[in-house]
């Protein structure tokens, strides 16, 4: 049996079944598309807090993205919770100089 979730992408009706890393791009996706909610960036390096709305779940999430060197080194994390996202946003922050 597949881990595959079925989702409706356009909201037209046509549900389709997504294999967990096109899930995974899918959510990406939004969160690069959607305007930061508090953003630093500094000499190639940054860090931005989002909100999306997650399509598997339908609910908010909140996005942590932090480059390190002018996109070279990358890394995002999301949560449910948006005063631990806000803190790990504050910590990377501090950790890259960035205040």
């Amino acid at each position: 049996m597949s881990n595959s979730k079925t989702v409706d992408p356009n909201g037209i009706g046509r549900a389709v079944s997504l294999s967990p890393e096109m899930a995974k791009l899918s959510k990406l996706r939004l969160i690069a598309a959607a305007e930061p909610i508090r953003h630093s960036e500094r000499e190639g390096k940054s860090v931005s807090l989002t909100e999306f709305s997650d399509p598997e779940s339908g609910q908010t999430r909140w996005a942590v993205e932090t480059i390190e060197s002018y996109g070279l080194t990358r890394e995002i994390r999301d949560s449910g919770d948006e005063a631990a996202a806000g803190l790990w946003a504050d910590a990377e922050i501090a950790r890259l100089g960035l205040i």
